[in-house]
Parts: C-alpha cells; structure tokens; sequence
C-alpha cells in the first residue's frame, strides 16, 4: 500500500476532514489551535519514502518586520527538538516543518498524528510572541521571553 492510501486512511479513521490531491500526493488540513487557525499541508513522497508536513497560517509578515521575525525565528529554533520555523523573504509567508522519514517502513497511526501536531503545538506556542514582535512593540529577545512565560 503507498504511504499516500495508509496517510489517507489514518486520518480518514481519526474523523480529520481533509483536501486532498492524489496526483500530487498532497494533503491539506484545516486546524483550530488555541491561539489561531492553521492550514497544514502534507507532503508525501513515496520515492524518499518521506512525509513532510507545512503548518502555515494566513497572516503575511510585513517588510520592515521581516529581519527581526528572522532574528526570532532563530532564537526559537535553537531551542526546538522537533520541527522548525521558516520565512519566505519575498512574501513574507512564514510556516513551521515538521519531517518524518519512514525508509522502509509503514507509518504509525502515532506517527502521522505526531507529525501533524507536532507543527500545529509549535507553531501556537510561538504564535503570540511572533505577534507581539510584528504588530507590537516587543524585540524578538522579549517575543521568545513572552512565549516561554505564556507556556
């Protein structure tokens, strides 16, 4: 069976509602967190026998934020066991990656739902810091501090 079809399965036996794209082996989740909503988009490829998971939100990080979001974004990411923030520079959008490599094995309903959380707990512990750092008045020293606080 693809990693695709078992993917699919797990999260279709867990209740998830899902989009999918079976040519382009893409799945996308629509998910509440606590402190914002999240899209996240799971990356199969059989060939590397990989799943990989996008966790965005719908929030564009302006401009003149975007070197210190960097600043931030590194200062979190030192810190994470498991996945990590990333930022396109031209538009601003800013998601957290989450990887689960399966050589030659068939993935646990565990394991798919670990690299779907993973992202989305990551990326809402961090969220109101990150927000603070672009809408308010915090250095991203005082948005990583927040956030540690806050949990």
């Amino acid at each position: 069976m693809s990693l695709f079809k078992v993917l699919y399965e797990i999260l279709s036996q867990n209740g998830w509602e899902f989009d999918f794209d079976n040519k382009n082996e893409i799945i996308r989740l629509e998910i509440r967190g606590i402190n914002t909503d999240f899209n996240a988009f799971l990356f199969v490829d059989e060939e590397q026998e990989s799943l990989l998971c996008n966790t965005h939100i719908n929030q564009k990080i302006p401009p003149s934020k975007r070197l210190e979001v960097c600043d931030f974004m590194s200062r979190v990411n030192y810190e994470l066991v498991n996945g990590n923030f990333e930022m396109d520079m031209d538009n601003g959008e800013i998601r957290y990656r989450t990887y689960l490599d399966l050589a030659d094995a068939k993935p646990s309903q565990d394991q798919i739902l670990n690299v779907v959380w993973n992202g989305v707990l990551g990326f809402d512990t961090y969220y109101p810091g990150l927000m603070k750092l672009v809408y308010g008045d915090y250095s991203a020293e005082e948005a990583v501090a927040f956030c540690i606080e806050d949990s």
